[in-house]
């Protein structure tokens, strides 16, 4: 009997979408070095960049030249949806955009990773930032509409005069709650040396947005706020010894391993907090203190995240708080450690915040693994995990072990509330190596399609179309309108009643490992044709005197989306002083 088809089905070809990613490898010294361009083999920022509704991608494609890669411009993708009426194809507008080579004069490209788009100026548009990698320049870019770009970086002296070898990927959110959106950068391989020994110079995380008429403008600001001292204690949960960080004259390369930062709400503050994934025994997460400052949780479980390297945030319990995923290594022992797979930390409102929940909910064997969103996947009103893996060589790991033909994970909750991998079943068991990833409703049909990005030959790119896998399930479609500067109001929270239950989820233009998801949020309601209750928590701004919340509460019954509907819903007007 013939097999029923695939609930995805890979649209690629169709799309247009079509690139080889590749870098000119550097000449520099140790493994560092080596495993980056492994590493950094996909960068995707997805959003509504030209504000017609539907989900456009950029993406970062190497650098032009040499024989170790194929090089060649950025893509910046703009979706037809509007224009063809066909969500799943795409038009490369790249040149015409200002965005295709980042170089000096516009006709060579740099190597980069971890492009983010996010309304930087509060202009209502969202700007693009580039990370650059092997001593590349990373880029800020001001969309001025219409999706067209301006470099924009020498506006932020720091950011051009940035130390960290390696931008890896970016999160927005804000940390002061002054209203606009700040931004943290991650630096996996760049040298401990490069900020002195014993470090004299500020790390290059933390980034205060302090944009005004003029334009654009970001400063560093990891010192005062004591991000640097936080990323550098971080060296003494590391267990990286000579097999792993050793350069080519036996000395260990002593290095920032941050990979995938979030902004968000973790415990039951209105601070933003942020969540960092980060390789060898570095995972943590920075707490704010609602001062300007930050410190790091003590909980000693957040080791039990061996290799950090992507990450997810949502609340899969439905408790009204957000745990938190971690993508990592599972494989045989060696004569130092085990590496133990996936992490996933549930939180208990507790002041340690976070239990290893890993083992209870059956998500540890991932492989090799990157790149990770949380999605309802059939709509059936409970979160499930997609995520990429895949290495090609791992000899510096454990002897004989591969991980390149390995399938991805897609970890489908059951009714017992833990998760059974269904990759196969649901036609997305890819076996490419892959990085990033982003989940999304492309076509506006109400399911989450899904984007991964690859070092396959050919076309680097997947993408994968969600046809039934929520077929006869109903959905909510929300997007929310910000108080400018935050016109995408990162950090709010949208809960939705259903009967007894309650879904939350917040908005975070974070990074799932160099690559994001758009802010637009679906609700899975399975059977369900309303929502009872549907409230909006607001950003909380701070003038000086506590943080202040303001909430939209729309009672129901609230219909369930049509296929090519979205419910907007726009910030209150502030009450007159």
């Amino acid at each position: 009997m013939p097999q029923p088809p695939a609930p995805f089905v890979n649209v690629t070809t169709a799309s247009n979408i079509d690139y080889k990613v590749g870098y000119t490898r550097p000449s520099l010294s140790g493994a560092l070095a080596w495993q980056l361009s492994m590493m950094t083999i996909g960068g995707a920022a997805a959003g509504d960049c030209d504000n017609d509704g539907d989900i456009d991608l950029f993406i970062t494609y190497g650098n032009t030249g040499g024989p170790d890669g194929g090089g060649g411009p950025n893509r910046l993708y703009l979706n037809q949806l509007t224009e063809q009426g066909n969500g799943l194809l795409f038009q490369d507008n790249a040149a015409e955009a200002g965005v295709a080579n980042t170089r000096l004069g516009g006709k060579n490209n740099d190597r980069h990773s971890g492009p983010a788009f996010a309304d930087m100026d509060g202009d209502g548009d969202l700007d693009l930032f580039v990370g650059g990698v092997h001593t590349d320049p990373s880029k800020i870019y001001e969309n001025r509409g219409n999706c067209l770009f301006t470099d924009v970086t020498s506006h932020s002296p720091d950011i051009e005069q940035m130390i960290a070898a390696h931008t890896i990927s970016a999160g927005f959110g804000d940390y002061d709650l002054d209203g606009d959106l700040d931004m943290f950068l991650t630096h996996w391989g760049t040298l401990d040396s490069q900020y002195g020994e014993p470090r004299t110079l500020q790390t290059d995380h933390l980034w205060r947005n302090e944009s005004d008429e003029s334009g654009i403008r970001y400063v560093n600001v990891s010192e005062e706020t004591g991000i640097s001292d936080l990323t550098w204690l971080s060296r003494a949960y590391m267990f990286c010894g000579l097999r792993f960080c050793q350069n080519d004259f036996g000395q260990v390369q002593i290095a920032d391993f941050t990979f995938t930062p979030t902004f968000a709400r973790i415990n039951r503050d209105l601070w933003p907090d942020i969540a960092i994934a980060g390789d060898f025994g570095t995972t943590q997460l920075a707490l704010n203190n609602g001062d300007g400052t930050f410190r790091s949780l003590d909980n000693p479980i957040l080791r039990d995240a061996q290799f950090g390297m992507g990450s997810a945030l949502g609340d899969i319990d439905n408790d009204g708080d957000l745990d938190w995923f971690v993508t990592s290594i599972l494989g045989p022992s060696n004569e130092i450690f085990t590496p133990q797979g996936n992490r996933l930390f549930a939180n208990d409102g507790s002041p340690s915040v976070f239990t290893d929940d890993t083992a209870a909910l059956g998500v540890a064997d991932g492989s090799f693994g990157w790149g990770a969103c949380f999605l309802d996947i059939d709509n059936d009103a409970d979160l499930d995990i997609y995520h990429t893996n895949g290495y090609p060589d791992v000899q510096f790991l454990t002897t004989g072990e591969t991980y390149d033909t390995d399938a991805s994970r897609v970890f489908v909750m059951n009714a017992a509330g833990t998760y059974t991998d269904e990759a196969d079943a649901l036609g997305l068991a890819g076996r490419t190596s892959g990085r990033g990833v982003v989940c999304a409703d492309f076509d506006n049909d109400g399911d989450t399609d899904i984007l991964e990005l690859t070092d396959a030959p050919g076309n680097s790119a997947s993408l994968w179309e969600n046809r039934s896998a929520a077929a006869g399930r109903n959905f909510l479609r929300v997007k929310l309108e910000g108080l400018p500067p935050n016109t995408e109001a990162a950090g709010a929270r949208i809960i939705a009643r259903i009967g007894d239950t309650e879904q939350m989820r917040e908005i975070m233009i974070g990074s799932n490992y160099t690559s994001q998801n758009p802010t637009v949020q679906i609700f899975g309601l399975d059977s369900s044709t309303t929502v009872d209750e549907l409230l909006v928590e607001w950003p909380a701004i701070d003038s000086g005197s506590g943080p202040v919340q303001l909430g939209t509460l729309l009672n129901g019954p609230i219909p369930a989306s049509q296929p090519g509907q979205t419910l907007v819903i726009a910030h209150p007007p502030l009450p007159t002083p």
